[in-house]
């Protein structure tokens, strides 16, 4: 094993092999201050890595694509779905919430290997004399043809006639109702031994895996390296037949690491044939764990607007989260139903960052999947800063592509950031506060409008929530830092990284439904729900598309800052996606109104001052948070004009 190390001054990522008899070299890409490169290195029959030679140079490379033959710096996102080698490719199609893995040969033609109302990425590829293998993850269930949460790894051979095959043997080790930290296999790449077994390396939710198949089946997967650790390994091992062995590149913390292994034995798959079309066996795009908006009117009409539900605060591969960066936003408009995503990883975390050509393809991809009027995706990554007394963790969202990510690594400190965020137009919201703190000290409502209050972590309200709360900042909770006079809205998201209970610590087998942000926006486009989102025009759930709205003296909606010489009257309404238990107006005092027992739900009551928040809580647990209403009572005398005197 050798490391081609990490160094503070140059991060490698996205590494490649490429092996022409005993000629081997590897490709990497390396980040710098100010600009990135391609580097090929020579690597000798020990696996000792010789100098580097500049391939490409350029302010932000997007990645390497997988041509077998020689990678290259990708020209776009689409590209890194796609794997070439030997005249065959093998791609993904997408229409909808349909996917296909399409493959094509030197005589094939277009053949479509799987087919399914599923989100399937990153295909593999490794070309033999009688065809080729083809891999791929997708989150499809064998059992019952429904989506899900993790990802598998699966294998289809299309022979040189465009027959589809698949292995006669089940995989082995593949459990999809796995809830410990350890879950999935994804990102594949193949090696084909001499005897025509089959080496498949992976990639699991904390480490790298290879599993063989075989004339005996599936092997059991065996670990590769030193024990995973959240988000510092790479998406893909990279693999090679070398001589009798196979040399394999993936990055860890250390950086890219080098390591030969025995190649695949056991003789060639058995085979049968594989029914590519799976679209009758998941006809329901929708998740299980995703109950539908409420039916009847919109409340937010009342504002010439409309109530929009996402989930903007998840996490990919690209750091500590599992699957592909697209796969957020698919997952969220097809299998979800929502209105807008974002996708935000870390910028900086565990060994892993997120340099100009990482952070260019995320907003690529992102920009991708935007289509306003109908599904909007927003920019956004995560700060990821010291615990309390630190600044604690903030998702950074920006107007749109081309800012430049502000990283902890250079900026610290929380004040510093919110001053970096504003001046590109964007703001920052602060998340788990009582797991990691609230920085108090930095927050102001127009840098940052709105606190994450709910997720997969638990909810941030108050010390023993009935949610539970990961975490014991107990002067960090929401409600505390509101009565120490801060205003800002409330939103909840997931914070998913793709593991079911989210490895133990979420309250739901789908950690990507704990946590909901509704806005009531003039439209359907990234500005109007950023700019719903500044004015605290939004609410938090627990998960689920409650549809809540609450005014104060029948002009100003939630999240108004308000100057009255008398007490307001605040309304709320409610309608949930089960019957309501209770709909209250919560208050520094306490609640001061409460109503319940039907699916639709209208509480009121009279707000002295301070702030007042409208919560919502379903028979069956489920919850929604309204942004608070700040009223600050000034005297009649006060509020009066002044004339000079006569």
């Amino acid at each position: 094993m050798h490391v081609l190390p990490q160094r503070d001054d140059r991060y490698l990522r996205e590494p490649r092999l490429v092996c022409r008899g005993a000629d081997v070299r590897l490709h990497v890409l390396a980040s710098y201050a100010c600009e990135e490169a391609h580097l090929e290195f020579e690597v000798d029959s020990d696996g000792r890595v010789g100098e580097g030679v500049v391939r490409a140079e350029g302010r932000a490379l997007l990645g390497l694509d997988h041509d077998a033959e020689g990678p290259r710096v990708l020209p776009s996102v689409s590209e890194d779905e796609c794997a070439s080698a030997a005249g065959w490719t093998v791609w993904i199609e997408r229409d909808g919430g349909l996917t296909r893995l399409v493959v094509r040969g030197p005589a094939t033609g277009r053949v479509v290997a799987w087919e399914a109302f599923a989100i399937a990425a990153a295909p593999a590829l490794a070309v033999v004399e009688e065809g080729a293998w083809v891999a791929f993850h997708h989150d499809l269930r064998e059992d019952t043809g429904e989506p899900d949460v993790v990802k598998w790894i699966a294998l289809r051979f299309v022979d040189r006639e465009g027959r589809v095959f698949e292995a006669a043997a089940e995989m082995t080790g593949r459990d999809r109702d796995a809830a410990g930290e350890e879950q999935g296999y994804e990102f594949p790449s193949l090696a084909v031994g001499p005897d025509g077994a089959v080496a498949i390396f992976g990639r699991g939710s904390h480490r790298f895996w290879r599993q063989d198949l075989s004339g005996a089946g599936y092997s059991p997967r065996v670990a590769l390296g030193e024990d995973g650790e959240w988000g510092c390994r790479g998406r893909r091992v990279a693999v090679c037949s070398r001589g009798a062995g196979l040399l394999t590149a993936r990055r860890e913390r250390r950086g890219i690491v080098l390591e030969s292994f025995d190649a695949p034995e056991g003789g060639p798959v058995a085979l049968r044939p594989a029914m590519p079309a799976l679209v009758e066996g998941a006809s329901s795009r929708r998740r299980r764990d995703a109950p539908r908006r409420p039916e009847g009117p919109d409340p937010a009409t009342r504002w010439g607007r409309s109530t929009l539900f996402g989930d903007i605060h998840q996490h990919s591969a690209h750091s500590d989260g599992c699957g592909s960066a697209v796969e957020p936003y698919l997952r969220a408009r097809w299998g979800y139903g929502d209105d807008f995503c974002a996708l935000s990883d870390h910028e900086s975390f565990l060994g892993k960052r997120l340099g100009a050509g990482e952070w260019a393809f995320l907003q690529e991809v992102a920009e991708s999947q935007n289509d306003p009027g109908q599904f909007v995706t927003l920019q956004a990554y995560e700060w990821t800063a010291k615990k309390h007394p630190g600044p604690g963790h903030k998702v950074v969202y920006l107007p749109g592509p081309g800012h430049a990510i502000v990283s902890r690594d250079r900026v610290p400190e929380g004040r510093a950031l919110l001053d970096a965020v504003s001046a590109q137009g964007g703001f920052a919201v602060p998340h788990h506060v009582g797991w990691t703190g609230a920085d108090e000290a930095a927050h102001d409502p127009h840098s940052q409008p709105v606190w994450e209050i709910c997720s997969c972590h638990g909810c941030y309200l108050s010390q023993g929530h009935p949610l539970g709360s990961r975490g014991d900042l107990r002067d960090q909770m929401v409600e505390d830092v509101l009565r120490r006079g801060k205003q800002f809205g409330f939103i909840a998201c997931s914070d998913g990284h793709g593991l079911l209970w989210h490895h133990g610590i979420a309250r739901k087998r789908d950690p990507f439904r704990t946590g909901l942000t509704a806005v009531q926006a003039e439209a359907r486009t990234r500005p109007a729900i950023l700019a719903a989102l500044r004015a605290r025009r939004c609410y938090a759930t627990s998960g689920v598309p409650i549809l809540l709205d609450v005014c104060a003296d029948g002009t100003h909606p939630m999240g108004s800052a308000i100057e009255a010489r008398e007490a307001v009257h605040v309304v709320a309404h409610a309608r949930g996606t089960a019957r309501i238990r209770e709909c209250s107006l919560v208050t520094e005092e306490g609640v001061i109104a409460a109503a319940g027992g039907a699916i639709e739900v209208t509480v009121e009551g009279r707000l002295e001052r301070g702030w007042c928040y409208a919560r919502v809580v379903q028979e069956d647990g489920e919850m929604a948070w309204s942004s608070p209403i700040f009223v600050d009572r000034v005297s009649a005398e006060a509020s009066s004009p002044s004339f000079p005197s006569r």
